[in-house]
């Protein structure tokens, strides 16, 4: 079984970078205080899971017997696994951690989390450039990955706003030599 990704569209493609237009999606983050992106992840990581493993609240009308008389229903509901996860630095040791909620949720219907820590935010569609890559997400393989990528945007004349957004698909278990990997910023869409 497929694990679901955000849904985009391949702009322009140079080797293993692209430039992709996205839909609009939901993202649940917590930020971290960390002194590396791997450290932010794996401390992020369990809050994040626990949100989406059922901490979290639904709500919904019920009827009882008589059509007039109604009641709110309060349940917890287990949310799929999507990828990538993504990190971003604010600042110096403070990343933002998110997960990708899946695409059947609209912010109305996605489950409220009880961790006042996790927050909820919908990702309008945009354009990113990103540079995919296997192995370990080191800071050092982060920021020559960083740096190819704003080297080619340089030569196209992209320019991008935002942080750098660093993206993992597999888990942890999975071989680094087969691992997916991507660094991508969001394109300045007030430059045309």
């Amino acid at each position: 079984m497929a694990i679901e990704t955000p849904r985009y569209k391949v702009l322009k493609k140079n080797g293993r970078i692209e430039l992709r237009k996205y839909r609009g999606y939901i993202l649940a983050s917590v930020e971290i205080k960390a002194n590396s992106y791997n450290s932010a992840a794996n401390q992020a990581f369990s809050i994040l899971a626990d949100f989406i493993f059922g901490n979290n609240v639904t709500s919904s009308q019920i009827s009882m017997t008589a059509p007039a008389i109604s009641k709110r229903l309060e349940t917890s509901e287990k949310i799929a696994m999507t990828a990538p996860v993504s990190a971003s630095k604010l600042d110096n040791q403070t990343y933002l951690i998110s997960f990708t909620m899946p695409a059947i949720y609209s912010i109305e219907n996605l489950p409220k989390p009880n961790n006042k820590n996790v927050k909820i935010q919908y990702i309008p569609s945009h354009e990113i450039a990103v540079i995919r890559f296997s192995g370990y997400t080191t800071d050092s393989k982060i920021e020559k990955m960083a740096t190819e990528l704003k080297n080619w945007a340089d030569v196209e004349k992209i320019k991008f706003s935002g942080d750098l957004i660093v993206s993992r698909y597999d888990p942890p278990w999975k071989p680094g030599f087969i691992r997916r990997n991507e660094i991508s910023y969001t394109l300045d869409s007030s430059v045309n």
